[in-house]
């Protein structure tokens, strides 16, 4: 009697070791991911420090709803740190709120989920922030929050704003310049801009990292431009970095300053009397800055892709208003832009950011930076062209990314 029972627990334990083989690592998620409601969970990290908590109410609130458990985690990490956190079963599933200009490290990793269709209409955003969610033609991120560069005037010195980048050249002469790291691409990208040039030549949502646009004619017509601001008007120099560009403007020795949102608190406690707006014209065009856009992404390794989904649609229907209030950042989604409660900084910050557009979400981007700062501070101390300036400039990044790519 003993033995038949000892075989009926034999054959038990067989079956059962044989279902779960079947099922394997899906159903072990599948309980790792089942909550006491019943219903599936799931890791979010957040780079937003001021917003996590907000982020945490919104994800309570959908938990009441839907039964579905979101576990939001301010967590600033890298790359590394995800690809090894999602090997484990309670690592994350996504990140809702990561810089556009790392996206596409996670994209080359094989990292990231492409975004389906119904989850938001790109119409709904400020172009910029959606072309930031798009590399090689594939929608890859949800778009947050935006900033971008504008221009700071001193309004002790001047009354208003120049309409055009003629205009202030007349009027800072006389006033103490203008200042901005001129030799970064992240200032200079409206000359080239403004010139008909580009870093890679962006088309239906793909960059053509192959196709440059440092060194072409227009390039060139835009490195003359800042030339002159070093030479004939003395307002730059190959030293000049952002913060010293911001110290002297708050200090009141510059009438002008291009910066971002990030600098009105630093100005408004030193008692700096400025005001900001929409950067000039430029050869007739609007002057395009770069607009950072804080970003979502689905982990393309999870198993929980599906709740993940449907909880960054409930926030970017419900939360932008909130968000905005727990961090300052302007939202991407055009109508959330025109509800929340601004001042004339922020409105014009939304100005320019409907003119502006992303850096490359390409991972080529990176270079870009070293070669083109170099380059541009032998402009200015005169032992370059802009001419030679340009083809070394473009030389360095082919060769950059050539270098790059020949390991993969």
């Amino acid at each position: 009697m003993k033995r038949k029972c000892v075989v009926c627990l034999l054959i038990g334990a067989l079956a059962m070791t044989n279902v779960l083989a079947g099922c394997g690592k899906d159903s072990e998620t599948a309980e790792r991911k089942e909550t006491d409601k019943g219903g599936d969970s799931a890791v979010i990290w957040t780079n937003l420090e001021n917003e996590a908590e907000t982020l945490q109410e919104y994800a309570k609130k959908w938990e009441e709803e839907t039964g579905n458990k979101v576990e939001v985690v301010h967590e600033t990490a890298d790359i590394q740190q995800f690809a090894q956190a999602i090997k484990s079963e309670d690592g994350p599933d996504g990140i809702y709120g990561i810089a556009n200009d790392q996206l596409a490290q996670y994209i080359d990793a094989g990292m990231v989920q492409e975004v389906p269709e119904e989850i938001y209409q790109d119409s709904d955003y400020t172009p910029a922030a959606v072309q930031a969610c798009y590399a090689d033609g594939k929608r890859y991120g949800v778009p947050i929050a935006v900033e971008t560069n504008a221009l700071f005037y001193n309004t002790e010195k001047m009354k208003e704003a120049p309409a055009t980048w003629e205009e202030l050249l007349e009027v800072a002469k006389d006033n103490g310049g203008i200042q901005f790291e001129a030799s970064s691409i992240y200032y200079d990208l409206g000359f080239l801009r403004a010139y008909d040039s580009y870093i890679f030549n962006y088309k239906d949502g793909n960059y053509d990292v192959a196709d440059i646009g440092l060194g072409n004619e227009g390039a060139v017509e835009a490195y003359t431009f800042l030339q002159k601001l070093a030479t004939e008007y003395k307002f730059v120099t190959s030293d000049i970095t952002s913060d010293t560009a911001k110290s002297n403007f708050q200090n009141g020795n510059t009438a002008f300053y291009i910066g971002g949102p990030w600098d009105i608190e630093g100005l408004n406690s030193a008692g700096t009397p400025f005001a900001v707006a929409p950067m000039p014209k430029l050869n007739g065009k609007d002057f395009v800055t770069p607009v950072g856009t804080q970003v979502g992404f689905v982990s393309a390794k999870s198993d929980s892709q599906d709740i993940v989904w449907e909880f960054y649609q409930y926030l970017l229907e419900n939360s932008e208003e909130d968000m905005y209030k727990a961090g300052g950042r302007i939202p991407a989604q055009l109508a959330a832009q025109e509800s929340i409660e601004k001042d004339a900084a922020t409105e014009s910050f939304i100005t320019q950011i409907s003119y502006g557009e992303p850096m490359p979400t390409a991972s080529e981007m990176g270079q870009v930076w070293t070669p083109f700062s170099d380059n541009m501070k032998l402009m200015f101390n005169g032992e370059v062209t802009p001419k030679e300036a340009g083809n070394y400039i473009e030389t360095q990044v082919a060769e950059g990314i050539e270098m790059m790519n020949s390991g993969k």
